[in-house]
């Protein structure tokens, strides 16, 4: 069985409030460790050029598979980038996390599972809820453990 978790990219795997865009703490690890039992992919409303350069800069960019950007041709939360980073995957077994109201609508949309990101300080929860979130995850490390429980049970 094949999963997807699509990650954002600002605000959800690195932290744009400084000068040095860098990964938040311990998101390499679970990329690294969600790598080994999902296909994992970005959904960014950033271009991809600097997408790009922020995932090596940060060493990461081996660990995705596929990237939709605001270059390409619909924006978040249009459900078109969930279709083609996920190959026709099986909606149930799609994992969206960010830390926007446009993520969890998209996910929604999609018929994914949302899950907000509440790591970087500024998500509001209850809009991400509103939104459709499935999950709430204060940490990275929530996020994969209830990605991982989820995987278990299917």
């Amino acid at each position: 069985m094949v999963f997807h978790v699509v990650f954002d990219c600002d605000g959800t795997l690195v932290d744009t409030s400084s000068a040095r865009y860098s990964l938040y703490p311990s998101i390499k690890t679970i990329i690294t460790d969600l790598s080994q039992v999902a296909v994992l992919s970005i959904w960014t409303a950033r271009d991809r050029v600097s997408t790009l350069r922020i995932l090596n800069e940060n060493q990461v960019s081996q660990f995705f598979e596929a990237i939709y950007s605001s270059d390409d041709l619909y924006p978040k939360p249009h459900v078109k980038g969930l279709q083609e980073l996920t190959f026709g995957a099986e909606k149930s077994k799609v994992f969206v996390i960010g830390d926007s109201s446009v993520d969890m609508i998209g996910a929604k949309n999609f018929g994914a599972k949302g899950i907000g990101a509440l790591w970087n300080g500024q998500s509001q929860p209850n809009l991400l809820l509103e939104a459709g979130a499935d999950y709430i995850a204060a940490t990275p490390q929530e996020c994969f453990h209830w990605i991982m429980s989820q995987l278990q049970d299917s």
